[in-house]
Formats: structure tokens, C-alpha cells, sequence
């Protein structure tokens, strides 16, 4: 675990995202929460030592975000209105046989853990729309909709800390996943992030970092854009453009991590169709 400024702690190596919080005068603000059970129950712990727990703010709907949820009875959750539905339509996968089997695989110390009746699902259930702004203890907390990765994706600028935690709008140094995205919309959330009055951003993956990575995330989308956007010029449809050879590399230097690496040719696949259809929309209105 990192603390980057006086009350902002950050852990980057847990399997999915980087869970963090903030430590107020009155207690603890939590964002994002470990994708293993195990890991949310010992990161339970940990915070109860800074403080009690105030509330949960979650960044965005991919399991690696959310699936800590349920760790946290009774605590309040805080989401974008957009992020509600789709944490109810990841709960059955996090109740499957098969997610079963692969945590006896690839975290058996947490196999006990899931669906365990005392820590069922905590969706959110305090909603905003486009901004949230918090009082906690010392701390102002200014919650924002900053669509970009996913529709409900969401930012925390903690002015006291010079702090903002991106979530998946940032990925530091290690593979970006454009599987959902807009990416023009992505781009606009990254001019956005780089207007604010910031030191250090607390990315989704990766090292926190300052304002002068945003270039390098920048870099990357434009890549990747450019290069389906080449394919929709040509008229290829997205099944073409699919199976077009890519040098991955050439688009994002930085490696798979988070024991995905033998989905690699699964997730160019999806990038690929999903910055066609986006691609797609905007040649047609050029």
C-alpha cells in the first residue's frame, strides 16, 4: 500500500483494479473495492484501523471495481445512476458455478468467501447524475461523471490532497482496455482531467502518477482509434477489420497484467469491434 499524500493510501498490486481511500477526522471514504474476496476482507480490516467506514464510492461496473462490494455490509455505496443496473446484471456472474471453479484455481483461499450469506451483494444506492460533492470530517469530496472507459465512469477530485482518482480513465504503465469505451469520449475526460487542479493522479491500474501521463494515455487511444478508424475508411466491416493482423505493441507499449495475459488475442479482438462501431458512427456523419 502507497500513501501518496497526507491522508490518501493506494494499493496497486492486488489482482484488478487499485482499491484506495481517504482518511478523514471522521472516518474513512473507500473507492473501489479488491476483486478478491480474501483481499476486500483483509482491506476491511485495514481501514477499520484508520477510522470507521464512512462510504464506498465505486468508479465504474467492471467486476474488478465492484466485486468487493459485498464486503462491506452496510456501508453506503456511491455510483452514478448508470452504474446501478449494471451491477445487478454482473451479480449472477459472481454467483456462477463457474466463478466457483476458477477461484478454486486461482485464489482458493477465497473460495469460502464467496457468496457467503453474511456479505451478500451492496450495490449502489446513492445515485447522482453529473456531480456529488461530500463533506466528510476535514475533507471536501468532489465526486464527478467523467465518461470515458464505461458510460458510468466516475472521478474523485480530494482538493485538500491535490489528489483525483481516474479509476480506468487512467491506465499507468500497463495495458489500456478500450473494450467499451467511446474513445472520443475518453479523450474529452482526459482534456477535462488535465484542466484539473491536481497533483497526483490515483489511476484504475498502475502507479500513481502526475498530470504528465495523461499524454501517454492520450497517445494510446489516438493510436488505437486511428488504426480501426483506417479500416472503416476502407470500408472493411467490423468481422474485417477483426481479422486484420496488429502489431499490439505499436499501439500500447505496455504489458497485459492482472492474470489476463492468455485472453491477449480475446481482447484485441474486442477492442478492435468495438472502436469499428464507434468509428463506424463517426465517418457516417463526416
Amino acid at each position: 500500500m502507497r500513501q501518496i499524500s497526507d491522508n490518501v493510501f493506494v494499493e496497486v498490486y492486488f489482482w484488478g483494479c487499485n482499491p484506495s481511500f481517504l482518511r478523514t477526522s471522521d472516518g474513512v471514504v473507500m473507492f473501489d473495492t479488491p476483486q478478491q474476496p480474501i483481499d476486500a476482507c483483509r482491506w476491511r480490516e485495514m481501514l477499520l484501523s484508520h477510522g470507521p467506514i464512512r462510504h464506498l464510492i465505486n468508479t465504474e461496473p467492471h467486476a474488478d471495481h465492484i466485486w468487493g462490494n459485498a464486503s462491506f455490509p452496510g456501508i453506503e455505496v456511491i455510483g452514478h445512476e448508470t452504474l446501478r443496473p449494471r451491477y445487478g446484471a454482473t451479480v449472477p456472474a459472481f454467483q456462477s458455478e463457474e466463478t466457483v471453479e476458477r477461484f478454486k484455481q486461482q485464489d482458493p483461499d477465497s473460495v469460502w468467501l464467496l457468496n457467503h450469506p453474511m456479505y451478500p451483494p451492496n450495490p449502489p444506492t446513492r445515485l447522482f447524475d453529473k456531480e456529488l460533492d461530500l463533506h466528510v470530517g476535514n475533507h471536501t469530496l468532489l465526486v464527478r461523471h467523467t465518461p470515458g472507459h464505461t458510460l458510468p465512469q466516475t472521478s474523485i477530485i480530494l482538493p485538500d490532497e491535490g489528489v483525483v482518482v481516474t479509476g480506468d480513465n487512467i491506465f499507468q504503465g500497463c495495458r489500456t482496455f478500450i473494450q467499451e469505451a467511446d474513445p472520443w469520449q475518453w479523450l474529452d475526460a482526459l482534456r477535462d482531467l488535465e484542466a484539473m487542479d491536481i497533483e497526483t493522479i490515483v489511476p484504475g491500474h498502475g502507479e500513481p502518477c502526475g498530470k504528465d501521463y495523461v499524454s501517454t494515455q492520450r497517445q494510446i487511444i489516438e493510436d488505437w482509434t486511428g488504426f480501426v478508424e483506417d479500416f472503416v475508411r476502407k470500408g472493411m466491416s467490423e468481422d474485417e477489420a477483426a481479422k486484420q493482423p496488429l502489431e499490439r505493441h505499436k499501439l500500447d507499449p505496455f504489458p497485459l497484467g492482472q492474470r489476463l495475459w492468455p485472453r491477449e488475442e480475446w481482447l484485441n479482438e474486442l477492442m478492435v469491434r468495438n472502436i469499428h462501431r464507434w468509428a463506424s458512427k463517426k465517418v457516417a456523419v463526416q
